[in-house]
């Protein structure tokens, strides 16, 4: 069985980030970068400052004014938002694809993905007070290494899904026991060859560890929680099936449910927002 190295590396061969998006993750690592440089980057892509205008006049970010220059716009989108978007862009696509008889497709696991990204920076900022653009970038590429199964070994995929039922496991354990890895580790890989912060790279390797307690707060913790969330309300990228909260976070749940009650009543206004950030093209 091909290990998560094997698969990441015969999947890098058919696709990767785009230049800009490894430059533009580049600038965000370094803190001596400057807004100018940003958009010396943007510059490059043609169809990148065609979304990144159309989003920051979108309701998504409700600006009075509109806003027709580059620089304008980087200043009001923000370095690490900026990255995000572009992320986005590259992977969006990637997605795409009709559903299989196990309830398993592409397109659910982006609107997934997607919906545990805002739902993360939700969470993020509303009940521990953090910034959460790395959180949201963690929402949206946690899942990548799903489409990295998929693509190269979709039979030993589909037998992980079929296997699959979170009464008595979870579909990391599946994919081990049919392909010998699972997505959080593929996807872990394929994010460090994509220079993504670290704090993201351990999100995306242990968002399925449901043994350890993570600390309240950390991205990964934050993770899953949002998918749980997801879940629960039809959004889970295998319909119907999504894994339980591990019990310390059932407890943290449970002692702020006032909150998370305001977060699921807002979060249909928040994916409307969005859409201009996940929808995909047919």
């Amino acid at each position: 069985m091909p290990s998560a190295q094997e698969l990441v590396r015969k999947f890098s061969e058919l696709k990767t980030l785009p230049h800009v998006a490894l430059r533009l993750t580049k600038l965000v690592n370094d803190e001596n970068s400057t807004m100018h440089d940003f958009e010396e980057v943007i510059k490059l892509d043609p169809v990148l400052v065609t979304r990144l205008l159309r989003l920051v006049n979108s309701p998504y970010f409700g600006l009075i004014n509109k806003v027709e220059s580059i620089p304008k716009a980087v200043v009001y989108v923000g370095m690490k938002n900026l990255r995000n978007l572009v992320a986005v862009e590259a992977l969006r696509n990637l997605f795409r694809g009709g559903e299989n008889e196990n309830g398993f497709s592409r397109k659910n696991l982006w609107i997934h993905s997607a919906t545990v990204a805002i739902i993360s920076e939700m969470i993020a900022k509303r009940i521990f007070g953090l910034e959460g653009e790395d959180v949201f970038l963690a929402g949206i590429i946690h899942d990548i290494g799903l489409v990295v199964e998929d693509q190269l070994v979709g039979d030993k995929l589909q037998e992980a899904c079929v296997a699959y039922d979170p009464s008595r496991n979870t579909l990391a354990v599946c994919e081990q026991e049919a392909i010998g890895t699972d997505h959080s580790q593929v996807g872990s890989l394929l994010a460090q060859e994509w220079r993504l912060p670290n704090e993201v790279l351990k999100a995306i390797r242990q968002h399925h560890d449901m043994e350890r307690k993570h600390s309240l707060g950390t991205i990964v913790s934050i993770l899953q929680l949002s998918e749980y969330i997801a879940g629960k309300l039809g959004y889970s990228p295998i319909v119907g099936r999504f894994d339980q909260l591990p019990p310390y976070l059932v407890r943290h749940v449970r002692s702020t449910m006032s909150n998370y009650k305001v977060i699921m009543r807002d979060l249909p206004a928040e994916m409307a927002k969005a859409k201009d950030l996940y929808e995909t093209t047919e």
